[in-house]
C-alpha cells in the first residue's frame, strides 16, 4: 500500500470505509502496552512483495485483470523490520494482524481495456471472524505488488475477501483460495485476445460514383464473448460480443463531368456505425490512439479503428456491416475544374467473423 504523505487514521466501525495507515513514532508502543493501533487499521509491510510464497493464494477474475491474493497466518506482533514504520506493533488483546499481499496478474491486466469504458473500481472487503472491513481498492498499474496488515477483532479466522465490480460481487476463501465467482464465473475461461486481423470481403460500396474507387482496406479481429464490457455487466443467458475494426481510407478523386477535369480531396472526420446480422451495436468506443484523420504516414488517408460491442444471445450471426460516413476536405484541383471545400462520403463493407 502507498504511504500518505501525513499520517492520518479513523476508529472504523464494522463495515465502515478504512483508509490506509502509516503510522507514525509518535503511535507505536510507548512502554505502556498500547500500539497505537485499533481494529480496521491498514499497517502497509516493509517489502511490496512481502507475504508472496508464505500463504495461501487466491485468484480473482475482474474486468480489467486477474487479482492475485496471498494471505499469510495471522499474527499478534509485527516485529520493526516488518513495517515501513520500523517501529514493532502489539495487537490489542482481542485482536490480530492479518498479512495480505495482493497485485493483478501483468500479462491479464488491460487486456480487454479496449473494450471498457467504465469509471468503476473493484469495492474489496476482508471477512474475519464475522466482521467485515472494507480495504483500499488495489493499485490499477499491473505493476508490482501492494503488501498490508489488517488489524481484525478476534483471531483472524476463516478469512474471506468480498470482492464487487460494478454491483457483481465474488467471494473468495482465503483460507483455501476457493473463489464464488457468480455471474463473473465466465471471466476465468477467457484467454487474452488475440492480435491477428482477418480482411474483409472485397466488396465495398461508395456513396459517391466514382471512375477511380480510392485505395481501402477493412480488417477485423477475432471476436470474443465477455460477460462485462463497455460499463455493464451482460444480462443472464446472453453476453457481450466485442471485435475490433480498422479501415484505412486513401484520397479520393472526384472527377468532373469531362472526365478530364476534378478534385483531390482527404478525411478530415470518421464516424461508424456496426450490424451484427439485424442486430445494431450497443457501444462503439474509438480507439484514439489508434484513428488519425489525415494520416501522414499513409500519404493523406483516414485510419480508423473502431471497439464494437454487441450484445448477443448463445447464437449470434457471423456477418458484420460496417458503414462509415467520412468528412473529405479538399486538397487540390486540377484541369480547371471548380470543386466543393467539403464532400461526405459514405463507405460500407462487410465481413464474416471467424469462430
Amino acid at each position: 500500500m502507498r504511504p500518505r504523505s501525513r499520517p492520518r487514521r479513523i476508529a472504523p466501525a464494522l463495515g465502515s470505509t478504512l483508509i490506509l495507515l502509516l503510522l507514525a513514532p509518535a503511535l507505536a508502543s510507548c512502554g505502556d502496552g498500547g500500539s497505537g493501533v485499533e481494529v480496521g487499521d491498514v499497517v502497509p509491510a516493509r517489502q511490496d512483495a512481502q507475504f508472496s510464497g508464505k500463504g495461501v493464494e487466491s485468484v480473482v477474475a475482474l474486468p480489467i485483470g486477474r487479482l492475485e491474493v496471498t494471505v499469510g497466518e495471522s499474527v499478534t506482533e509485527i516485529e520493526a523490520r516488518d513495517t515501513r514504520q520500523l517501529e514493532q506493533l502489539e495487537a490489542p488483546e482481542g485482536s490480530a494482524f492479518v498479512p495480505i499481499t495482493w497485485q493483478y496478474d501483468a500479462a491479464t491486466f488491460g487486456a480487454l481495456s479496449a473494450y471498457l469504458d467504465t469509471q468503476a473500481k473493484p469495492v474489496v472487503d476482508l471477512v474475519a471472524d464475522g466482521a467485515s472491513y472494507r480495504l483500499p481498492a488495489p493499485e490499477q498499474t499491473g505493476e508490482g505488488a501492494e503488501s498490508f496488515y489488517v488489524l481484525v477483532r478476534g483471531k483472524g479466522r476463516s478469512p474471506q475477501l468480498t470482492v464487487a465490480f460494478d454491483g457483481v460481487s465474488q467471494q473468495v476463501d482465503l483460507a483455501s483460495g476457493d473463489v464464488e465467482a457468480g455471474a463473473a464465473a465466465s471471466l476465468y475461461d477467457i484467454a487474452k485476445p488475440r492480435t491477428k486481423r482477418y480482411p474483409c470481403a472485397p466488396e465495398v460500396d461508395f456513396g459517391r460514383p466514382t471512375v477511380r474507387p480510392p485505395e481501402f482496406s477493412c480488417s477485423v479481429t477475432r471476436p470474443m464473448r465477455l460477460p462485462y464490457a463497455g460499463d455493464a455487466w451482460a444480462e443472464e443467458g446472453r453476453s457481450w460480443l466485442v471485435v475490433t475494426v480498422r479501415t484505412t481510407l486513401g484520397r479520393w478523386n472526384e472527377l468532373a463531368e469531362d472526365l478530364k477535369s476534378g478534385a483531390i480531396y482527404y478525411a478530415d472526420k470518421v464516424e461508424s456505425t456496426y450490424r451484427l446480422g439485424k442486430t445494431e451495436a450497443a457501444r462503439v468506443i474509438r480507439d484514439n490512439a489508434n484513428t488519425v484523420c489525415p494520416d501522414p504516414a499513409n500519404s493523406g488517408g483516414c485510419t480508423s479503428e473502431f471497439h464494437v460491442v454487441f450484445d448477443v444471445a448463445e447464437k449470434a450471426s457471423r456477418t458484420l456491416t460496417i458503414d462509415q460516413d467520412y468528412e473529405l476536405l479538399l486538397a487540390s484541383t486540377y484541369g480547371g475544374a471548380e470543386a466543393k471545400a467539403t464532400l461526405d462520403l459514405g463507405v460500407t463493407a462487410e465481413a464474416r467473423l471467424r469462430k
